[in-house]
């Protein structure tokens, strides 16, 4: 999928210059199209902007978006998720809306960063393989 700028939007956990980061964003975009479908990523594109960073460090991310949290956990190249698409999604390891829609609101280059992992795993099989484990959480709870 080729994003347009109109497209991309440039989310609250970013600082970069609007043009450079929406740049990156197209980048960003065209990769996680490897790893999710058409449509799953143009409901994260419009979601982007209504996600919240909880925790936002180096090697962690912890996002609020609509009602459920996205942990990526960049050290041990884990996604934890929990709601009903995710859960099919992971089975297939593919992303559903709500990880997308967080990798596209965070820092632009760290986000192309995962999402050519991401993408690189995806040209090896059908989704993303096991360099980036995607778990199903139900609940999330700092420390536990």
């Amino acid at each position: 999928m080729n994003a347009s700028p109109d497209d991309v939007t440039v989310a609250s956990c970013t600082e970069e210059p609007r043009d450079q980061a929406v740049q990156v964003l197209e980048q960003v975009a065209e990769l996680l199209a490897e790893c999710t479908e058409t449509g799953r990523l143009a409901r994260a594109h419009k979601l982007a902007g209504k996600v919240t960073c909880q925790v936002d460090k180096d090697e962690l991310i912890i996002a609020a978006v609509a009602k459920y949290n996205v942990v990526v956990d960049i050290t041990n190249r884990r996604i934890q998720h929990g709601c009903r698409d995710f859960q099919g999604q992971a089975r297939k390891l593919c992303l559903c809306k709500h990880v997308a829609a967080t990798l596209l609101a965070v820092e632009p280059h760290r986000a192309l960063s995962i999402a050519q992992e991401l993408a690189n795993g995806a040209r090896s099989g059908p989704g993303v393989v096991a360099a980036w484990r995607l778990e199903v959480i139900t609940r999330f709870s700092p420390g536990g």
